[in-house]
């Protein structure tokens, strides 16, 4: 299962780095405060809404769960609500990705794909 977790976050993070289609979101997390080139994508989801949901984990092991919405071209930081879920264990077992995203990163392996 974890080798499945690694290749969804290779790719999340390689979509949110490189692909013009989620340029509104690196907008906004560049936005917030984040180096995009330094975080990785852990876990995305979309709902019926146009409501995203995602979780960031940056380079120093800062765990970031996020929530906006993109309805009628809502693709601004007022829509963005960020949520340090760190420290909080219950809401990292949600989440199996993030152990895989924290291994990965602790290895510095590259993102980028080949």
């Amino acid at each position: 299962m974890d080798r499945l977790y690694k290749q969804e976050i290779l790719e999340l993070t390689s979509l949110l780095r490189n692909d013009e289609e989620w340029e509104d979101l690196r907008n906004v997390l560049t936005k917030t405060g984040f180096n995009i080139k330094e975080i990785v994508l852990a876990s995305f989801v979309e709902d019926d809404e146009e409501n995203e949901y995602g979780v960031i984990i940056t380079s120093d092991l800062k765990i970031m769960e996020y929530s906006r919405s993109t309805q009628n071209g809502k693709n601004n930081v007022n829509y963005f609500e960020l949520n340090d879920i760190t420290n909080k264990e219950h809401k990292i077992k949600e989440y199996p990705q993030i152990s895989v995203a924290v291994n990965m990163i602790k290895r510095k392996l590259n993102y980028e794909k080949n």
